[in-house]
């Protein structure tokens, strides 16, 4: 995924434009998205929200669930924590500038990516160094602004997975981003499959610095419900990975956490099956766990709807084959648990009802002295 040959770091994108994955591309390798747009997820708080006052926006309106068991704004972040740390609207940063590098250490059942781009040495991809990627983005941007008035002020290192493979990319990204002026204006957001710190400790001072800026956060995936021991079989099934890593995502969080201090941000599959009683048990134990790490984690938790994208479809299918079928489970149940009966025994309704990037960690951190916005 790397080529370190030449004075520039150059990293493996993906092709999306050769591909079947789903949505509009940039340049053949990049994808403008937004996150939040009619067709998905709560339409009608959606619509509403993309026409709501400026005011209206940060109020408890748009948060929890709606009638239906879904979340009203299923990804607040990165536009809320984006506008949040370095100002302005949520909705100035709706569209984000993927970057999305070809290779992952997880085979995920429910993935929305093509096999194909998970995996480097099928060759569906292109170097890029940091420069390159920044030029594309800037393009973009221009040309978006052209077309249909719309900002575009983040960009998303995703994959694939870049994290814990190949953490140089968010440096070299970053860097390049403060050579061209735009640490105040243009917001880093980085996933993580918490797969791993052996890679990214190799960048350790450098990712530390960078966590001090206010535009930078990060994101990371939970692939099962439970607390590294409970639900490491539903991981072993999702991830194709080994029983035991389950908990290393569990160490990798803390990692980030508590040693990089980024702003972190968490993504929880909502696998979990069995009567109600079972989920609360699972999903009780995992907010156990997430406390543990930091007492406010579950707040900044976001439990994913798995959305029957083409690609994920095939990727189902290719698992049930594999002999390890997307686990059972009842959406609604797991998101109405984890709101109405998980999150209250730890939190009041004071504290439930803000976004997730207003909730703190680690009592006195910066993080918390972001732009006010209320």
């Amino acid at each position: 995924m790397i080529n370190t040959a030449g004075p520039k770091r150059r990293y493996f994108v993906a092709n999306l434009e050769e591909s079947s994955q789903e949505g509009e591309v940039f340049g053949g390798f990049f994808r403008p998205r937004d996150y939040m747009k009619k067709r998905e997820g709560s339409s009608r708080y959606i619509e509403e929200w993309l026409k709501a006052a400026p005011s209206e926006v940060w109020s408890p309106k748009f948060l929890g669930l709606d009638e239906c068991g879904i979340q009203k704004l299923e990804f607040q972040n990165p536009a809320y924590v984006a506008a949040y740390r370095l100002g302005g609207d949520p909705r100035d940063y709706n569209r984000v500038f993927a970057i999305q590098l070809n290779g992952c250490a997880y085979e995920c059942s429910y993935c929305f990516v093509p096999r194909e781009l998970n995996k480097p040495e099928l060759g569906k991809g292109k170097l890029f160094s940091a420069e390159e990627m920044l030029q594309n983005f800037l393009k973009a941007r221009e040309h978006y602004s052209k077309r249909d008035h719309t900002p575009l002020s983040v960009v998303r290192l995703t994959g694939g997975e870049v994290t814990s493979i190949v953490p140089e990319a968010i440096v070299d990204v970053h860097k390049e981003m403060q050579r061209g002026g735009l640490l105040d204006t243009v917001y880093l957001w980085v996933d993580c499959n918490l797969s791993t710190t052996k890679y990214v400790r190799l960048v350790e001072t450098d990712l530390k610095e960078i966590a001090k800026h206010r535009n930078f956060g990060m994101v990371g995936c939970l692939k099962a419900v439970g607390d590294g021991e409970s639900g490491k079989e539903d991981f072993t099934i999702v991830t194709r990975a080994r029983p035991e890593d389950f908990k290393k995502q569990f160490e990798a969080l803390d990692y980030f956490v508590n040693e990089i201090e980024a702003d972190f941000f968490v993504y929880l599959v909502p696998f979990v099956s069995g009567e109600r009683s079972d989920v609360m048990e699972r999903l009780t134990l995992c907010a156990d766990r997430l406390r543990e790490i930091d007492p406010n984690l579950p707040l900044r938790t976001n439990i994913l709807q798995i959305k029957h994208y083409g690609p994920a479809v095939e990727n189902v299918s290719l698992a049930r084959k594999e002999g390890r079928p997307l686990p059972w489970y009842d959406e609604r149940t797991v998101f109405e648990t984890w709101y109405y009966d998980v999150l209250p025994k730890f939190y009041s309704q004071e504290e439930m009802q803000r976004y997730r990037c207003q909730v703190q960690l680690r009592e006195g951190c910066s993080a918390g002295d972001a732009t006010d916005v209320l």
